[in-house]
């Protein structure tokens, strides 16, 4: 895994220089082997606040951290164990708060204390997890705004992998003091990044339109969608006030996180194992890699 920082272009205000690492070598791992999907788990989020930015990173082996960019390297400051997921600065708390998708969990850190847990996640309409994968401070309310994903329903043994229910994903809002939540957003398909913008309208990442073609233990190279149907995620635009949704991208790859910028939003892409073939919309085959995209408003 590696940290960079993209230095905007002086000449060109939608563009980007080239990247420069700030840090690397962290660990990563692929979840295909558990999963039967093409997932890593490794460095996950950035958040800033409070005068320094921190980075959540999921390791399975060392135990997963928070580690402060302000140093070089950058230095763990808080510890937990599990997946951490997402990451943002809660302003009125003064403190991090960061979702765990493998124990539903809301938990929050502050340096040099233990972790907490503030609201565990209850279970969907089908009985499956939460999956919670982003979270982001809303502040209006004082709360987050929290995606579900949704788990695998785990009823056929033959779909392991690809086992989840069709538009099963929400956005909730969760007060982190009461543990109060409330449903937002329904009928997503896997969503994972979040972003708030100044009208209040949430910005929200579909991963994709369908699952097909896992990743099985037999694999050896084929060219697989690997679970998320490869090109097929969305970039929406909801207003919570008159319920309006507007689709601002389609034809994403596997986007996963998005922060908005001026007059902008950049979403990431690309998950998975760099360089694995997938089959691309026009019938070739492409090679996975990790890409930038900005989506004017």
């Amino acid at each position: 895994g590696r940290i960079s920082r993209l230095p905007a272009d002086p000449a060109n205000p939608a563009a980007y220089l080239p990247g420069e690492t700030l840090a690397q070598g962290f660990r990563a791992m692929n979840m295909q082997a558990r999963m039967l999907r093409d997932e890593i788990m490794g460095l996950s989020d950035i958040a800033c606040g409070d005068g320094r930015c921190l980075v959540s990173q999921t390791d399975y082996v060392e135990g997963s951290k928070l580690l402060d960019l302000q140093y070089g390297p950058p230095e763990p400051v808080c510890h937990s164990q599990g997946n951490l997921n997402a990451l943002c600065y809660h302003p009125t708390r003064r403190s991090w708060l960061a979702v765990k998708p493998d124990t539903n969990e809301l938990v929050e850190f502050r340096p040099g204390e233990a972790e907490r847990v503030l609201v565990n996640l209850p279970d969907l309409e089908r009985d499956q997890e939460a999956v919670p994968v982003t979270l982001v401070y809303e502040p209006a309310t004082d709360a987050v705004l929290i995606s579900l994903f949704s788990g695998e329903l785990h009823s056929d043994p033959a779909r392991k992998g690809f086992d989840f229910a069709d538009k099963a994903g929400q956005v909730i809002r969760v007060w982190p003091d009461s543990g109060r939540i409330e449903l937002l957003i329904a009928d997503l398909q896997l969503p994972t990044g979040l972003a708030v913008d100044a009208k209040g309208n949430v910005l929200v990442l579909e991963l994709c339109d369908s699952l097909q073609q896992p990743l099985t233990a037999d694999w050896n190279g084929e060219v697989l969608h690997g679970g998320f149907t490869r090109f097929s995620g969305r970039l929406l635009c909801c207003d919570l006030q008159n319920g309006e949704v507007t689709v601002l991208a389609r034809g994403l790859d596997t986007p996963s996180n998005l922060c908005l910028v001026e007059g902008a939003v950049v979403v990431s892409e690309g998950m998975g194992l760099v360089g694995r073939l997938l089959p691309a919309p026009d019938g070739n085959a492409v090679a996975l890699e990790g890409r930038l995209r900005r989506v004017v408003l």
